[in-house]
């Protein structure tokens, strides 16, 4: 796979974190906000496939990272943040940019899970297949 798939992944994962909530108020979680009592129907659908995506997504993660891949790379962009706010760049008083900032690092973790297989099949020549769970 190219740059541009890793790209594609990476995209459809802030995707899928912005689609589902973010500070801006255009989310999901917005739209079932307004108690309007229109389109019900269209709103469960929505939700269920942003669930299916999750699912998915989280799933491949999971298997590529596991937990000690998945604390690494939080551990390594919370210290980046750390040194962001402690060198002044990032003001800690400012809840949206914390909002944002959070919506990124939970992208670069997610993004880095789905992609994490097809880097390491391309550099070792290992491969993860997803099995059925038990």
């Amino acid at each position: 796979m190219k740059s541009f798939g890793y790209l594609i992944r990476t995209v459809t994962c802030f995707l899928l974190l912005f689609a589902t909530w973010n500070p801006s108020g255009y989310s999901y979680a917005a739209w079932l906000g307004t108690d309007d009592g229109s389109r019900l129907s269209v709103k469960i659908a929505v939700g269920l496939l942003l669930l299916a995506l999750y699912a998915a997504y989280l799933r491949i993660a999971w298997v590529a990272l596991r937990l000690p891949g998945i604390l690494t790379a939080v551990t390594i962009l919370y210290s980046g943040y750390l040194s962001l706010r402690h060198l002044g760049v990032l003001d800690a008083d400012a809840p949206l940019w914390s909002s944002y900032l959070a919506l990124v690092l939970a992208g670069l973790v997610l993004a880095s899970g789905v992609c994490w297989s097809h880097f390491k099949r391309r550099i070792s020549g290992q491969s993860h297949v997803l099995t059925p769970p038990p």
